[in-house]
């Protein structure tokens, strides 16, 4: 048997077709897991080559039994124009999975001609999937987790447990992408996920409609065995992409500890976005040593009020906390930020922005919430205010980085949000500028870029165009070399 999988292209933070830094790490796990398994796959992405001819070209050669799309809700509309694509030109059934399918389910049997679809974790109900499959009468219903079209309906089986023995998992499969056609293979970084699942009820967040709420973590030993593994194929550096890597705190010292026991020359960071809740003084300390250059928190409002509603659990004075301690411990560091909550108004977003302001961080990031379906919030904004896009298509039309609310409430109208984010995007360009460029060429360059229309030709520049990316990817080596400066400050 032999599947293929897609990776569909990917907009940007700004709008338009964003630029894939990586392999797609979901895809990379199901890609080890089948081969483990005797299935022969092969990956094809659209990030790197979105040409339809060499697309279908490779269906024809490698005449694969299924394909598989990976769908995120944020882009999903590239998603189901591949689909349409593929089935007008092909009869080889075709399985979704992805954080979208989580969000819609059997809606997206009415927007495409899909075969199948997989909730949540893909890695058995995907292996099930092409066993049933290779059988001369195949029968899909007692395959957990696997949304399906019948002869007369849309069936839904149950959901699949979640995985808990992670470490029984192989370690991604990069090779079968080519990296060495990707920027992070320059870079000699790549992404690691070392646990799934978040038992925290933010309610703007659709991580636990597809890993679930429980909190599942790969032992110490097998992370770091993965690094190994990896910096002996000469990567460095890695992205450390889970949300809860510090939520066990023991392990992720024991982490550190393996790491520098082991003396392997490596550096990460925690870009994605990790509580402040959930690190202390000597966690940070052990961290820097171990070799971590970045970390980002997640704080999302300035408000202590805002904070409670979207159930984040945290408070500013934790916020205040956690940046003065990785300062402390040498680590150069973020605060993400989201405007648009659940009750928000004018004055409580002014208190983000004061707050983002003051606080002692290297950058501050902000977005424009983004409901996803599925989640709290979008059911609260399609109760209590007023969409400004259509509510079927703002995630086509919308981005997190755009200066365009998705709705306005009469505590915040949508003037009242552009104006706040823009404060929020300038005081971001700000800061990014001066910690990328250093503080005199930064902030020139942030006042040449103050315009709007300037600024999202300069993003674009940096992000789509081919020259644009090696420059970006040059001020990117200039930021890892501040960082680790900044690491030699702080002795031992």
């Amino acid at each position: 048997m032999k599947i293929l999988f897609i990776v569909p292209k990917i907009k940007s933070m700004f709008g338009g077709k964003g630029m894939t830094t990586h392999p797609h790490v979901g895809v990379a796990y199901l890609s080890a897991f089948l081969k483990q398994n005797n299935i022969q796959t092969a990956i094809f992405d659209e990030g790197i080559d979105d040409d339809l001819k060499t697309l279908f070209q490779f269906i024809v050669d490698f005449k694969p039994d299924l394909i598989g799309i990976t769908i995120f809700s944020y882009c999903y509309g590239y998603a189901y124009n591949l689909i349409q694509k593929i089935k007008e030109r092909s009869a080889i059934p075709i399985v979704a999975g992805g954080p979208h399918i989580s969000a819609v389910g059997k809606e997206l049997f009415a927007d495409t001609k899909i075969d199948f679809a997989i909730k949540q974790e893909g890695e058995f109900t995907l292996l099930e999937l092409m066993k049933e499959l290779d059988k001369n009468n195949p029968c899909f219903d007692g395959i957990k987790g696997l949304i399906w079209r019948g002869q007369s309906e849309i069936r839904e089986n149950p959901d699949r447990e979640l995985i808990i023995e992670l470490d029984k998992l192989p370690f991604p499969d990069y090779e079968s992408f080519g990296i060495e056609g990707y920027p992070c293979y320059k870079l000699k970084m790549l992404p690691i996920i070392t646990s799934r699942g978040c038992p925290f009820g933010c309610n703007y967040c659709s991580v636990r409609l597809s890993m679930g709420m429980k909190f599942r973590a790969r032992s110490a030993e097998n992370v770091v065995e993965e690094i190994k593994q990896f910096s002996s194929a000469g990567f460095n550096s890695f992205d450390i992409n889970d949300d809860c890597f510090t939520l066990d705190q023991a392990r992720a010292e024991k982490i550190c500890d393996l790491i520098i026991e082991s003396k392997l020359k490596i550096r990460f960071q925690l870009y994605n976005g990790i509580r402040v809740d959930t690190v202390s003084p000597g966690l940070l300390k052990k961290l820097r040593q171990a070799g971590c250059f970045f970390i980002s928190y997640g704080c999302e409002s300035g408000n202590d009020k805002v904070l409670k509603a979207i159930k984040k659990g945290i408070t500013l004075e934790q916020v205040k906390n956690a940046v003065e301690w990785t300062n402390d411990a040498g680590i150069p560091n973020a605060v993400n930020f989201i405007i648009g909550h659940k009750n928000e108004t004018y004055k409580d977003a002014l208190d983000t922005i004061k707050f983002a302001g003051l606080l002692d961080t290297n950058f501050v990031n902000f977005y424009n919430l983004v409901p996803y379906p599925g989640t709290e919030s979008f059911i609260w904004a399609k109760n209590h205010a007023r969409f400004l896009v259509p509510v079927d298509s703002f995630l086509e039309s919308i981005s997190y980085r755009d200066n365009k609310p998705i709705f306005e409430t009469d505590e915040f109208t949508d003037l009242q949000r552009r104006e706040i984010i823009l404060q929020g995007f300038n005081l971001y360009k700000k800061k990014i500028l001066t910690f990328r460029l250093g503080k005199v060429l930064g902030s020139l360059i942030y006042w040449i870029t103050k315009s709007e229309k300037i600024n999202r030709l300069a993003s674009n520049f940096a992000l789509s165009n081919p020259t644009g990316k090696v420059i970006y990817t040059l001020f990117s080596r200039k930021s890892l070399l501040l960082s680790e400066k900044a690491n030699c400050k702080v002795s031992d």
